[in-house]
């Protein structure tokens, strides 16, 4: 299978291009939105931050607490102590690993909102453009192989022949009136060079692919200057 991806002419080519250049923009916009909105929504990480630090700042204060209670005090300093560990447990633990759990939710919202923000307008381009743009560029390659073929096998006047009925066939009435005034007069005449024209035009290839091919074989009669024998005929 052939692929040609752009047009033979300069205008349809750049309008390919220039539709391919707003698919890569569409695409790379919405990432770029995807990714700045990730990147928001991670800006509330500073939450969870603040939250694990006041579960460490309750544990540091505790943990200056148990080491000021004085030892060796009966039942008083074992409360003490026992009393820390159970604020500790109550207090600072709960908020640190409180702080994970909003970590983790708000990693969360951020890659849902990122995704639900850049995946649909991204699909939409790739599932409508995308293969849009390779049956196009398949077409071409299809007709250009089809040219080659038939210029390959030195059946060009065959090969328009094919094409007029085809442009016949398949080119709506203004576009038929517009590469010929009668479209069926031509197709009696076997004048077949406008209908294939406008075919291989609508093919996205320039009607001077079907050119027929030199022949090697072909010689030139130009006459020459007239000598004092009379006239010359060379070759060329």
């Amino acid at each position: 299978m052939m692929l040609k991806f752009y047009p033979d002419r300069r205008l349809p080519a750049l309008r390919r291009a220039f539709q391919d250049l707003l698919a890569i923009l569409w695409v790379a916009f919405w990432a770029v939105a995807g990714w700045v909105t990730y990147q928001t929504v991670m800006g509330l990480e500073v939450i969870a931050d603040g939250i694990r630090d006041t579960g460490k700042t309750f544990n540091d204060w505790l943990e200056s607490f148990k080491g000021a209670v004085p030892k060796g005090i009966p039942l008083i300093s074992n409360f003490l102590q026992a009393q820390a560990g159970q604020l500790e447990k109550h207090t600072g633990d709960p908020l640190i690993q409180l702080s994970q759990t909003v970590r983790q939710d708000i990693y969360d919202l951020a890659v849902a909102l990122a995704l639900l923000i850049a995946v649909p307008p991204i699909l939409y381009v790739l599932l409508t453009y995308g293969p849009w743009r390779w049956r196009d560029a398949r077409e071409m390659g299809s007709a250009l192989a089809f040219v080659r073929a038939a210029q390959a096998g030195n059946r060009v006047e065959q090969a328009k022949a094919v094409l007029a009925y085809r442009a016949l066939a398949t080119l709506n009435f203004t576009q038929l009136m517009r590469a010929s005034r009668d479209p069926v007069g031509d197709l009696s005449n076997r004048d077949y060079d406008r209908l294939a024209a406008a075919m291989m035009d609508r093919a996205g290839l320039d009607p001077w692919r079907l050119a027929p091919p030199p022949d090697p074989d072909r010689k030139l009669l130009v006459e020459a200057t007239p000598g004092p024998g009379g006239s010359a005929v060379r070759e060329r």
